[in-house]
């Protein structure tokens, strides 16, 4: 009777021991099951964008950048490939040796294949869009005019991982704008409002020629909203406009004002060439004799950045402000 009583315990012993081993067993396993999700979902994050949601990865190591690569380099990131804007070589220079340099109209799906990309910024590239998020996670910002080049620019370096180093690098855009402002006589205190502030009364023109003509930027553009920043207006006659605007030749009295910047257009050499020719022959115009602005040696020719859309050529304008304008005073 003792025996059985003995046996009944240790039967009794060893199923509870077998059923804390199952559930410990249990806990275990679903906690392994627990950590394998969430590395799954740790791989990426989501970045919405123009397009809709990309789950982008945390730590891209080949970028391709399709609309300005200068924006990743200046957020630290090198990319395997990008597209650069004209003029790019006098504030990248050695920062772009090693990176693939793609051409900034038709896009070869191929080459971008070939690149084993992990991540794409796709601005400027909707009608691909599909195919390249096929190859790889893209992101494309929204971009409607040249003054979105801030939001473009955060929304990249939010897809980047790297929204810090967007602010810090917006920050010192800022204060060298206070710091331009002050050289042209302008303090803390001053309105940019009132009509006898000596800086908002500067009427600068921004003109880009072409083979075929010359077109004027606007307060909408690139360049139009860094000269905005930096309490700078246009001439009252393209105060209406916006973006910007092809001119016709009998419209050239309009031009007039008191500082005009002024670059020719051409994405190769014979274009570039055909360009420089028509700048020839409007410099003989007397439409263009005349202006004011011409008379007066205030027509600055400066390198194709200011048609640019990252920190970088904004940051390049700006040391041309300081440079025909600040310097001057």
């Amino acid at each position: 009777m003792v025996t059985n009583i003995r046996r009944l315990k240790l039967l009794f012993f060893i199923g509870i021991v077998l059923a804390i081993i199952s559930a410990c067993g249990k806990t275990i396993f679903d906690n392994l099951s627990d950590s394998s999700n969430q590395k799954q979902t740790s791989l990426c994050r989501v970045v919405e964008h123009a397009m809709g949601e990309t789950c982008v990865p945390y730590h891209p190591e080949r970028v391709v950048s399709l609309g300005d690569a200068a924006n990743t380099v200046a957020l630290g990131i090198k990319p395997v490939a990008g597209v650069f804007r004209t003029g790019f070589e006098s504030f990248l220079r050695e920062h772009i040796a090693g990176i693939e340099q793609l051409p900034g109209g038709d896009l070869s799906l191929e080459t971008i294949v070939a690149l084993n990309p992990d991540l794409i910024l796709a601005t400027y590239r909707e009608v691909v869009y599909n195919q390249l998020a096929q190859i790889a996670p893209s992101v494309l910002p929204n971009w409607e005019k040249g003054s979105d080049w801030k939001k473009v620019f955060f929304k990249e370096a939010e897809a980047l991982g790297r929204v810090d180093q967007a602010r810090q690098l917006i920050a010192d855009y800022e204060n060298r704008l206070v710091q331009f402002k002050a050289e042209m006589g302008l303090d803390e205190t001053s309105s940019t409002d009132s009509t006898e502030n000596h800086l908002n009364q500067i009427k600068v023109l921004v003109v880009r020629v072409y083979p075929d003509g010359i077109q004027v930027y606007l307060k909408d553009s690139f360049c139009g909203s860094i000269l905005a920043d930096a309490g700078l207006s246009h001439p009252p006659s393209q105060n209406e406009f916006a973006g910007q605007q092809r001119l016709s030749k009998e419209l050239i009295p309009d031009l007039d004002g008191d500082v005009m910047f002024l670059w020719t257009y051409g994405h190769n050499p014979e274009i570039s060439q055909q360009a420089n020719i028509t700048l020839d022959k409007l410099k003989a115009d007397p439409l263009w004799l005349q202006l004011k602005v011409v008379q007066q040696g205030k027509v600055y020719e400066v390198p194709s950045y200011w048609f640019g859309d990252s920190i970088l050529a904004a940051n390049a304008v700006i040391d041309d402000l300081f440079k025909y304008l600040a310097e001057n005073q």
